[in-house]
């Protein structure tokens, strides 16, 4: 992918996004944090990319990926009003079905169009399939760490802002109250996947982020920027103000031993 075709595109996706304005020009609160969401994860990506040492052929279509990846979410936030897949649908495949149909990537010779198509498909599931290309895994993991430091941007400010506890479909319409589920708690700690049906309110979708400290940053280059950033610090801190249970303290250990096996400060 040339960096002119990259321009195109992002130029076609504004357009896209644009038509979900109303009448008088505006976009709703949500679509507009899904907007700013997308910016922030190209720039993640960039700043992955550089850090791992990309070669420059490969920076556009890396760059593309994170520009695309959560294009269905407007559909899913116009016709379903949430961002919980379980409650609508895989915003994902329907950001696949949006590229097809808007044919955003024409143009492109059919191996680049599958691997772009890949990452955006499987940059929300919980693990990248075995047997994925090389060249496809390179790039869905690079969207889904690019995806994850984003999104620990977000719910920071929502919660700083006050935005979360007046839209609370930020976070799935979750209670905001409680302890952590014992099933999420064993599986940050084990370095495993959170199943999505253990989590029951805002403690178990934080713990949610802290486990991607343990096992959902792909590159060194997103550990590092994660640390820099303190995003186990203010999980840390915030989770204790929504819960005293134990199992955010084990959590968080755990996640501070996996900074220190990886040598990367947090």
């Amino acid at each position: 992918m040339t960096r002119a075709f990259l321009k195109t595109l992002i130029r076609r996706y504004r357009a896209y996004v644009d038509s979900f304005r109303d009448a008088r020009g505006g976009l709703s609160e949500l679509h507009r944090l899904k907007i700013e969401h997308t910016e922030r994860v190209a720039e993640n990506a960039c700043r992955i990319m550089s850090g791992e040492n990309w070669p420059e052929a490969w920076t556009a279509a890396g760059e593309a990926c994170a520009w695309l990846h959560d294009i269905g979410r407007h559909v899913q936030l116009r016709d379903y009003g949430t961002f919980r897949d379980a409650d609508s649908l895989d915003h994902a495949a329907c950001g696949v079905a949006v590229i097809r149909e808007e044919r955003l990537l024409d143009g492109l010779a059919a191996a680049s169009r599958a691997r772009i198509l890949a990452a955006v498909a499987l940059h929300n599931r919980k693990t990248v399939p075995d047997g994925l290309a090389d060249d496809a895994a390179r790039l869905t993991h690079l969207v889904r760490d690019a995806d994850k430091l984003d999104i620990f941007r977000v719910l920071e400010e929502v919660v700083d802002d006050g935005s979360l506890r007046r839209n609370p479909a930020i976070a799935w319409g979750l209670r905001l109250d409680g302890a952590p589920s014992p099933d999420v708690v064993a599986a940050v700690c084990a370095g495993q996947p959170v199943s999505y049906d253990a989590v029951r309110n805002l403690s178990d979708f934080v713990l949610i982020q802290v486990g991607w400290l343990i096992n959902g940053l792909h590159y060194t280059a997103s550990l590092r920027l994660a640390a820099e950033r303190r995003v186990l610090e203010y999980r840390e801190a915030f989770l204790k103000t929504l819960s005293t249970d134990a199992g955010v303290t084990r959590c968080c250990d755990a996640a501070r031993r996996h900074f220190a096996a990886k040598a990367v400060g947090a």
